[in-house]
């Protein structure tokens, strides 16, 4: 019984003396790295764990491993964690004097260190500011100045900085508060210089605020340049559809050539630039590099100036001293071919379909104006029309037609009467002409006049739609003794 209590003692004896081998104790103060920047009065600490240490430790604890001891490789991955969880704090990190005692802690993840078999001793510990040195001042007063350049009334203020100033410049505002350009001589700059207190006090220097005052002077005089002296506006087109182009063939060359630069130094923009009409009045604005002037001593008056409108074709309101017989003998032959088309397809009796034709006429017909009107928009008269309704008087006898889908018989007679409105689309548009127009279109047929006209109206008229009607010109009228009344 002795013999087998001393052997359960020695058991544990050997337990304990393998956990004890097994795990380990570190200084916290060992592992922390501890860094101090700045002068005295104004030092920052940064306290973090030194990880150069942490890998030392490891590649230690590394080395002991035997090939396939993957306990071992196991534990080596837990004292990794528990390691890297080590984190510092301080209870004062900036302002620092030397002399000053800061209170360090380090804080872990208990659980991985216990697993890992870690036990981290002097958690919290002192430590001493010393060895700062003192901050050297930087004379702002003695290192800044300024340059003036350019011309009167469009001067620039630029900075001169010496010494220190010019060494630290990245450390430094410089404030211009009352603006840097556009300068006169004779003009104050107030000029305040607000250092970057931190960045400079890491650096071991210290400068404080200061506002200085300079005139301006040595600036050149200025010469006045009227713009539009030699600019010519070019108005071209028709009233109300009128455009405005420049020509600036007179004005110096390297104002109005990009020369090097993408750009000219002056261009023009006018405003309206199109849709313009005789009286109208047009705003033309200058846009220039003011730069490239100024650089030249050279100051533009006005970047805007007006100009009338004029010199363009006007549209008319209506057509009652408009000779129209120009226009109906330009149309006439086109006319001509489009009604006998119309008659060939039945517009005029009752086999009128969208399909060819299910019935074939021995047909001739009389025509003739007998309603005609001029129209356009009331903000826009070249959008403009005339329409002309035709009246063609028809009779003809059936040759031929389709059973079944035909309303006639050969050998049936039959007389009517058809209404073809005929739309000639933007007379005048390039001369002051009435035959000059874009195109010529049947819009619309009835057999009944008034139908014709009402339906023209309504789809034709209407709010800003101005339709006037126009006297018929005796050559084209529809003489009422050709009339055939239909059945």
């Amino acid at each position: 019984m002795k013999r087998k209590g001393l052997l359960i003692i020695l058991v544990l004896a050997l337990l304990l003396l393998s956990a004890a081998c097994s795990s380990r104790s570190f200084d916290s103060r060992d592992l922390a790295e501890i860094r101090l920047t700045g002068a005295d009065g104004f030092a920052s600490l940064l306290v973090v764990a030194d990880q150069e240490k942490l890998a030392a430790l490891l590649e230690e604890d590394a080395s002991g491993l035997n090939e396939g001891d993957e306990k071992g490789l196991q534990r080596l991955f837990q004292r990794e964690a528990a390691l890297n969880s080590l984190v510092f704090s301080a209870d004062k990190l900036a302002n620092l004097t030397n002399g000053d005692e800061i209170t360090i802690r380090g804080t872990y993840d208990e659980d991985l260190a216990k697993r890992a078999g870690i036990r981290f001793k002097n958690t919290k510990f002192k430590y001493k500011v010393e060895g700062l040195k003192e901050a050297r001042a930087i004379n702002i007063r003695n290192h800044v100045d300024l340059a003036f350049s350019g011309y009167d009334g469009r001067g620039q203020a630029s900075l001169l900085l010496s010494g220190d100033l010019e060494s630290y410049q990245s450390d430094f505002d410089f404030i211009f508060e009352n603006g840097q350009s556009d300068l006169s001589n004779g003009d104050r700059i107030d000029l305040r210089v607000v250092p970057h207190m931190g960045n400079l006090t890491d650096q071991g220097r210290i400068a404080y605020e200061v506002r200085l005052s300079f005139r301006v002077q040595g600036l050149l005089p200025m010469t006045s340049v009227d713009l539009f002296e030699d600019l010519v506006l070019v108005f071209d087109g028709i009233s109300d559809q009128g455009l405005v182009s420049f020509d600036t063939s007179r004005l110096p060359a390297d104002w109005v050539e990009a020369g090097e630069s993408a750009q000219a130094p002056v261009s023009y923009i006018a405003s309206p630039a199109w849709g313009l009409s005789n009286g109208d009045m047009v705003q033309v604005e200058a846009v220039i590099d003011q730069t490239w002037f100024w650089d030249r001593g050279l100051s533009p008056e006005d970047l805007l100036k007006d100009y009338q409108v004029q010199g363009l074709k006007e549209y008319p309101r209506h057509l009652d001293q408009v000779d129209l017989m120009p226009l109906f003998n330009k149309i006439d032959s086109w006319l001509a071919e489009d009604m006998a088309m119309r008659v060939d397809l039945n517009y005029w009796n009752q086999d009128f379909g969208t399909g060819p034709p299910v019935s074939l006429w021995d047909s001739r017909y009389e025509s003739g104006v007998v309603r005609l009107y001029y129209g356009y928009e009331q903000g826009d008269r070249s959008k403009n029309f005339v329409a002309i309704l035709y009246k063609l008087a028809v009779q003809g006898t059936c040759l031929e037609a389709t059973a079944y889908q035909s309303h006639y018989q050969a050998g049936d007679q039959e007389a009517a009467n058809l209404y073809l409105l005929y739309m000639v689309d933007n007379i005048m548009y390039d001369r002051a002409e009435i035959d000059d127009f874009r195109e010529i279109n049947l819009r619309l047929h009835s057999h009944v006049e008034l139908d014709a006209i009402a339906l023209f109206k309504s789809q034709y008229g209407g709010e800003g739609q101005q339709i006037v009607q126009v006297d018929i010109p005796e050559e084209v009228a529809f003489k009422e003794a050709l009339i055939i009344t239909g059945p």
